[in-house]
């Protein structure tokens, strides 16, 4: 029996794919073979193809939220965590060919309760798999590893998966800034639980959401693990622009929400009661 803590919200940022509707049908029923509750989300940020109607026409059981401009990935995440009503949240996106049965998996993977400390996990990302390593990076690494195991008697670990030069200098820079441990932080593969992510306010609106979740947690110990995706030889889409994100979290990252407060105003016989 699928139990209640197990519903999850996937969430799906768009922009002009009204020629890829299709994909996301596929996500609607590679969910329902899994057997559990879920609620699928659409953010179009600012299509100019009116893919909106089109995809509400095709497929109504998909709830849809608009941005009437493009404001970016980090953005979509904002609104449609304000509209997630499940435990588990997990997004994806369109821009490369993911695999969307390999979500089973990751169901399983967040359930399971660290050894040591008795805590499951509040991040599952996918990593992905198939380009060929070039040859000096290959060696290079090889290289890099058994000296570490030589010299300082440490296990040789896999080496990562090649994503392409840019996502190596990005991974390797994210990596001495932000601590952030994973291969491949920019997958759009990820799964949380919901209740981590409204801990703290994602402040990126672009393509630095995905780097900027994965420091927090980092920051936070949160524990989190990281799952080989389907292989693929198809490149991997270049990584948008995350300077201005960048700067906002690296000089002030926020990891709670601002207190309200209430004003009190004075009742008719002239003592303060609270505004409602």
């Amino acid at each position: 029996m699928t139990k209640t803590n197990d519903a999850v919200t996937v969430v799906i940022p768009v922009h002009n794919v009204a020629d890829r509707l299709d994909k996301i049908v596929g996500w609607r029923i590679t969910m329902e073979k899994t057997g559990r509750p879920f609620e699928l989300i659409v953010v179009d940020d600012g299509s100019t193809d009116d893919t909106a109607n089109k995809l509400a026409a095709k497929e109504p059981r998909v709830r849809i939220l608009r941005h009437e401009t493009r404001h970016g990935f980090g953005a979509c995440l904002r609104t449609a965590l304000a509209e997630a009503q499940h435990p588990l949240f997990f997004y994806t996106a369109l821009d490369y060919p993911y695999n969307p049965p390999d979500i089973r998996t990751f169901f399983d993977r967040i359930e399971l309760k660290d050894e040591f400390l008795g805590r499951t996990a509040d991040l599952i990302s996918g990593c992905r798999t198939g380009l060929p390593t070039p040859l000096l990076p290959r060696w290079c690494g090889v290289a890099w590893r058994y000296f570490w195991r030589v010299f300082a008697g440490m296990p040789i670990p896999p080496a990562p998966a090649w994503h392409g030069w840019d996502q190596f200098w990005y991974r390797t820079r994210v990596s001495w800034i932000y601590g952030v441990p994973l291969s491949d932080v920019n997958s759009c593969f990820k799964l949380f639980r919901t209740a981590f992510l409204k801990r703290f306010p994602i402040q990126s609106d672009g393509d630095f959401v995905h780097t900027e979740l994965v420091a927090k947690a980092t920051f936070l110990t949160s524990i989190m693990d990281e799952v080989p995706l389907t292989p693929k030889s198809d490149a991997i889409p270049a990584i948008g622009d995350t300077a201005t994100d960048s700067r906002r979290v690296f000089k002030r990252p926020e990891f709670t929400f601002p207190e309200v407060t209430t004003t009190p105003v004075a009742d008719a016989g002239g003592s303060p009661s609270p505004v409602t």
